[in-house]
C-alpha cells in the first residue's frame, strides 16, 4: 500500500474521518495495490507526475496539519531573510556574473603565463593610448612591476590596431580579406572605401537601383549588420553617379543628366576611365614611395624599386609617350624617352646604387651576373605591369556603357512582346537581374582593380590583428 501525492490540482477542500483539511493546489491519494505489480504502477504514475510519500505511522492528522503549518511558517521566515539578505546585498548580486566573468579570464590568462612561486610574469602589446594606464597599475597595486621594452628590441612586428571613422569602418573587413596592414605601412582602408565607392558608381551609376540597394542594406542590416553597410554605402555612390548619367531603373528621359550619358558618349567614358585610373596610380605610387622610405627604411625599393620613384618616372614617361603618339603632345618626345632610359637604369642597378648610397660593403645579395639577368626580366615585367595597369581601367567605362546598353536589350524584349503588362514584366524582370547579376560583377571587378592595379603599389598586408585581453 502506498500513498501519493499529486500536484497541480485546485482542491480547496475535502473531509477524511469527519475531519476537513485545506490542500492547496494538490490532491492526496492512497493506491492499494499487488506487490507483484509494484514497479508498473510506480512506473506510471511517476510519469503523470505523482510525488511518492510514506504513510506516517505514528501521528494523527491533527498533528499532521499542525506539523505542515510550522513548517510553512518556517519556510515563509527563510523566505523573508533570503529576500533581506538580498535587498542587502543587491550589488554584489547583480555584479556577481562580471566578477565571475572577470576571474574566467583572469584564469585563463594565467594558464598563459609564466608563473614561479610567488610571481606571475606576463608581456603583452599595449596601444600608445593606453600607455598611461598600464603604467599607473605599479602604483595601483602592491608587489606589481612594470616595464617597457624598445619595439626594436623585440622580435616580431607589433600587432595592428586599426582605426577608422564609422563611415570608412566596414571596409576594413574588405582590406583584410587581401591581408591586414603591417604596423610599418599605412592603413589603407580610408583609401580603398573613397576609390571603391568611386568605382562602384562610376561602373553601376543608376539612381533607382542604387535606391533599392539602400532600402535592402536596412534588411540585410537586422542580420548582418556589415554587409548591410556596406551595401548602403555602394547604393549611395551608385545613386549619385545615377543623377550624373540621368539613369533611373536604366530610363534615361525620366530625370536630367547632370553630367553625361554613357552610352552617347563612349570614347569619352572611356578616356575618362583611364584618366581616372591615372590618378588613382599616380596616389598609389605616392603612397607606396612614402611607406618604403619613411615608414619601412627601405631604400633600395622605394627609391629604385618598380613600385617606388623609379616606377613612378616610368609610368609617367610611358604616359607621355602614349600621349605624344596620339599628337596630344604634353612634352617633346624626347623628355619621355629620356625618363624611361632613367627608370629601367635605376631600376636595373637598384641594388648596387642603393648600396652605395648607404655605403655597404657588400654591393649584390648573389652572383653578378645572376643579379643582371633577373634585373633585366624585371624590366620586361614592369613594362607589361605598367601597360596593362592603364588597360584595366578601361573595364569602369565600359561597365558603364555596358549597364546601359543591358537594360536596352530588355527594353527592346518588352517592345516586342507588345507592351502593356508582359512589357513591364520583362522590364521588372531585367531591373532585378541587373541589380543581381551586374551589381555582384561590378563589385567583383572592383575589387579586382583595388587588389591586383592598385594594392600591388603600396600595400602588402602582411600584419596580424592586435588581440585585446578582453577576447581572451
Amino acid at each position: 500500500m502506498k500513498f501519493f501525492k499529486k500536484h497541480g490540482f485546485n482542491k480547496k477542500s475535502k473531509t477524511i474521518n469527519n475531519s476537513k483539511i485545506q490542500d492547496s493546489g494538490n490532491e492526496n491519494y492512497l493506491l492499494i495495490y499487488p506487490k507483484s505489480v509494484e514497479e508498473e504502477v510506480s512506473r506510471s504514475i511517476n510519469s503523470m507526475g505523482f510525488v511518492d510519500k510514506e504513510i506516517p505511522a505514528d501521528k494523527t492528522y491533527d498533528e499532521l496539519l499542525k506539523e505542515l503549518e510550522e513548517t510553512n511558517r518556517k519556510l515563509d521566515n527563510v523566505d523573508k531573510n533570503i529576500d533581506k539578505i538580498k535587498q542587502e546585498n543587491k550589488d554584489i548580486i547583480n555584479h556577481l556574473p562580471y566578477t565571475l566573468d572577470y576571474y574566467n579570464k583572469s584564469n585563463n590568462l594565467k594558464e598563459n603565463m609564466v608563473k614561479g612561486t610567488d610571481y606571475f610574469y606576463f608581456s603583452g602589446w599595449v596601444p600608445q593610448s593606453s600607455e598611461s594606464k598600464v603604467k599607473d597599475l605599479s602604483n595601483k597595486y602592491d608587489k606589481l612591476l612594470v616595464t617597457e621594452e624598445d619595439t626594436e628590441k623585440i622580435e616580431g612586428s607589433p600587432p595592428t590596431k586599426l582605426k577608422n571613422n564609422n563611415f570608412f569602418k566596414p571596409f576594413e573587413f574588405m582590406v583584410k580579406m587581401y591581408g591586414t596592414p603591417s604596423y610599418d605601412e599605412i592603413d589603407p582602408t580610408g583609401f580603398f572605401a573613397i576609390t571603391y565607392m568611386l568605382l562602384y558608381g562610376m561602373m553601376f551609376g543608376d539612381l533607382g537601383q542604387g535606391l533599392i540597394f539602400i532600402l535592402l542594406s536596412y534588411f540585410v542590416g537586422k542580420k548582418n549588420n556589415l554587409f548591410g553597410s556596406l551595401l548602403r554605402r555602394i547604393g549611395i555612390s551608385a545613386s549619385i553617379f545615377g543623377l550624373m548619367y540621368g539613369s533611373f531603373f536604366g530610363i534615361e528621359n525620366l530625370i536630367p543628366t547632370l553630367l553625361i550619358k554613357p552610352f552617347d558618349n563612349i570614347i569619352k567614358v572611356l578616356i575618362a576611365s583611364v584618366s581616372f585610373g591615372v590618378i588613382l596610380l599616380l596616389i598609389s605610387f605616392c603612397i607606396g614611395i612614402y611607406n618604403k622610405l619613411f615608414k619601412q627604411k627601405d631604400l633600395e625599393e622605394g627609391l629604385f624599386g618598380k613600385e617606388g620613384v623609379a616606377g613612378l618616372i616610368m609610368m609617367i614617361s610611358f604616359i607621355m609617350l602614349i600621349l605624344n603618339i596620339v599628337k596630344v603632345n604634353p612634352a617633346p618626345i624626347g623628355v619621355s624617352v629620356t625618363l624611361l632610359i632613367l627608370s629601367i637604369v635605376m631600376i636595373i642597378f637598384k641594388q648596387p646604387l642603393s648600396r652605395k648610397l648607404l655605403e655597404e660593403d657588400e654591393l649584390y645579395d648573389s652572383k653578378k651576373s645572376d643579379y643582371y639577368v633577373e634585373s633585366s626580366f624585371s624590366i620586361i615585367e614592369a613594362l607589361l605591369s605598367v601597360f596593362s595597369n592603364l588597360v584595366s581601367f578601361t573595364r569602369v567605362g565600359a561597365f558603364a556603357i555596358n549597364h546601359v546598353g543591358l537594360y536596352m536589350a530588355f527594353e527592346v524584349m518588352a517592345k516586342l512582346a507588345g507592351g502593356g503588362i508582359a512589357g513591364i514584366i520583362i522590364l521588372i524582370l531585367g531591373n532585378i537581374l541587373i541589380i543581381g547579376l551586374e551589381g555582384m560583377i561590378v563589385s567583383i571587378q572592383g575589387l579586382r582593380l583595388e587588389f591586383y592595379e592598385m594594392f600591388s603599389k603600396y600595400y602588402k598586408g602582411e600584419g596580424h590583428d592586435f588581440v585585446p585581453i578582453s577576447r581572451y
